[in-house]
């Protein structure tokens, strides 16, 4: 960290010892440690045998000449919990966009922007459920930095620490580096990014990240979400966001991606193959209905109202009457909660028609003619 001074803050997530900065950095070093024996390696970098280039707390520098913060993932701001950290105006509640650097132009854009990131959460189908017995859905987030560590990626003695980062780091700027190399350090913030905020406790959760120095956008994806989150869906992200930023509308690119997202992880989940089973069974029952109730007008018909096919008659009402359609309906609708508006809508038509035929049966299917009923001829 030649020419740089170290900058440190601390994180209101862990009110016991708030205010105690040694306390909070032994914290974080043993997180990261536990971090690192999971994921040391996993990019293919053997594990830094220096101690001193561990993670010392310091989630980001300051360039003494551009007073601009030179960010780490390691103890990366968290917009759960972290509002002011990450440019939010959020007191409490769970939230998904990170801004520190205030690449954003204003408050409104950011409230927006969170707003659609929180909108994926509550319109995609439930998952799994966390440690605290919580259901989870998809969630997307988002974070946006000017400037990122530069590791010397062509040391010989190239290692990650405890905490996931590329070491040694070095002072050279990012317009030193090659593409691929800028790619490397992209991947390797939004990759440990997206495991120190962990926001999918079944790989459900998806990171952008984006560094202005480095003009990169990396798209980390949780195996679960990766199913749908495909590799033309991450080249449209990308793609998207750099036009949009690149024409000076970084706002109007995010809710684009955001809404991208939330139609691509709505997929084709359980809950919606249940909702499609359920509006079959409707629109066969309502058909039966159609059928059934039209037919026991006719006086001579196989469903009469006479004698033996009495039986019939009291069976079919048991297993297909107004009740039954009533209970798919809410049926249905339980479990549309998080399902197309038009879905719920229409089979809400559907019960409705049927309810209307069986009260008005009589003069739906009036087959009585002036002088009396008329009679089904059947001949052989």
């Amino acid at each position: 960290f030649q020419g740089l001074d170290k900058v440190a803050y601390t994180r209101d997530k862990f009110p016991l010892i708030e205010g105690s900065s040694a306390t909070m950095n032994s914290m974080w070093l043993v997180i990261c440690y536990l971090l690192g024996a999971e994921i040391k390696g996993s990019l293919g970098y053997t594990g830094c045998t220096d101690t001193s280039l561990n993670y010392q707390g310091y989630t980001y520098t300051i360039d003494p000449t551009t007073q601009q913060k030179v960010w780490s993932h390691c103890g990366f701001p968290n917009p759960s919990f972290d509002y002011a950290l990450c440019g939010l105006t959020y007191t409490s509640g769970e939230h998904f966009l990170c801004d520190p650097d205030g690449l954003l132009s204003s408050q409104l854009e950011i409230d927006g922007i969170d707003l659609a990131l929180r909108n994926i959460q509550a319109n995609t189908s439930t998952l799994c459920s966390s440690a605290d017995g919580d259901s989870e859905s998809f969630t997307v987030s988002i974070a946006l930095v000017n400037r990122t560590r530069i590791a010397d990626l062509t040391s010989a003695s190239l290692c990650i620490n405890n905490c996931g980062e590329l070491q040694p780091v070095t002072n050279i700027t990012a317009s030193a580096l090659s593409d691929s190399q800028k790619t490397a350090i992209a991947e390797n913030f939004g990759d440990y990014l997206r495991t120190g905020w962990a926001f999918g406790s079944c790989g459900n959760d998806v990171v952008i990240f984006y560094a202005e120095d480095l003009n990169k956008v990396h798209v980390a994806v949780g195996y679960k979400a990766n199913s749908l989150v495909t590799s033309d869906v991450i080249d449209y992200i990308k793609t998207t966001f750099v036009s949009y930023k690149n024409n000076g509308r970084l706002a109007e690119g995010l809710l684009v991606i955001a809404e991208k997202l939330r139609t691509t992880l709505r997929g084709v989940t359980p809950a919606h193959i249940l909702l499609i089973l359920n509006m079959i069974v409707v629109v066969l029952t309502a058909a039966f209905l159609i059928f059934f109730l039209h037919l026991r007008s006719v006086e001579f018909n196989v469903w009469g109202r006479e004698g033996f096919w009495k039986i019939p008659e009291y069976f079919f009402y048991l297993i297909s009457g107004v009740w039954m359609i009533n209970g798919l309906l809410f049926g249905v609708i339980y479990m549309s909660n998080k399902a197309p508006y038009w879905a719920t809508f229409f089979s809400g038509i559907i019960g409705l028609a049927c309810i209307i035929m069986y009260i008005f049966e009589e003069k739906i299917f009036d087959t009585y003619s002036n002088s009396g009923s008329y009679t089904l001829n059947i001949t052989s």
